[in-house]
This record gives structure tokens, sequence and C-alpha cells, in this order.
């Protein structure tokens, strides 16, 4: 369990962490018209709240992500990532679960997998659910190694 506590380690996970919720930010923040396309195509959320995760979850992604990355706000920032892991999860598991193909948005934009077959999206899909299990596993390392981490030696002790 040492290993767990690790600095090295905890600092390794965050910029992991933080490196893969900034990169995927990106193209949601440049384009929210083709991220909401990507959540309305997973018929989960009502057609009227589409445009609030499409304009605030990128930044979300992205100043959590930067704050984990820079370890300012690190162990607020893990929580929220790995919570919006766990939606991510949920949701393309639904879609699995009832033989609905997406394109999830995550790394590309909806428009670059529209020629996909249904076999190519489930793959995707499996993919990224395997990716947000293993971001998961990475934001509670990062909340387990900052609870633990050694404490701060001033010069006035």
């Amino acid at each position: 369990m040492k290993f767990l506590k690790s600095p090295w380690l905890t600092w390794i996970a965050s910029l992991v962490v933080g490196g893969v919720f900034i990169f995927s930010s990106y193209h949601k923040i440049l384009d929210p018209p083709d991220f909401a396309k990507a959540i309305y195509n997973y018929c989960i959320v009502p057609d009227e709240l589409l445009h609030l995760p499409a304009v605030y979850m990128p930044w979300f992604e992205l100043v959590a992500g930067l704050a984990v990355a820079a370890g300012v706000g690190r162990r607020g920032g893990a929580f929220g990532l790995g919570v919006l892991s766990v939606i991510f999860i949920v949701a393309l598991g639904f879609n699995i679960q009832r033989g609905h193909p997406t394109i999830c948005g995550c790394f590309s934009k909806f428009e670059d997998g529209v020629d996909w077959t249904d076999e190519m999206k489930f793959a995707k899909m499996w993919r990224e659910v395997f990716l947000d299990v293993g971001l998961v596993i990475l934001c509670l390392q990062i909340l387990y190694g900052t609870v633990f981490a050694p404490a701060r030696v001033t010069e006035e002790e």
C-alpha cells in the first residue's frame, strides 16, 4: 500500500488525468453544436437540456483537468473528473446494453464518426468505457495519494 501513497505516482496520475481531460475538452469548446449532436445521440438528455452540458461540460473538463495537472485544487478536480468518468461509463454502458451505437464525442467530433459502421461505433464505445474505468482508478489514486501525502516541513518548524 506504500506504493499507492507515493508522491511520484500521484504526480504521474495527475498529469495523465489532467492531460486527458484538457485534451478532450479542446474540440468541444471550439464547437459546442457538434458536441450537442453527440449528447443528443445518447438519447438520455431531454432535448430542452442539450445545450447546458454541450456548453458547460467541456469548460468543467478543462478547468478540472488544469487543476489536477497543476496541483491547485487537485483533490476537488480529481473528485469531479472521477464522477464525470462514472457518468460517462453509465451513459456508454446504457447505450451498449440497449444496442444503441453512438459516437461518444469524447476525443473527436461527432461528424468524424458519421460514416462508421455499428460495429466500429460499439468497438469505440467499449474502448471509451475501459479508458473511463482507468481514469476512475487514477482519480481514486490521486484522492488516496493526496490524503496520505507526507506533510510539508516549513523552515519555522
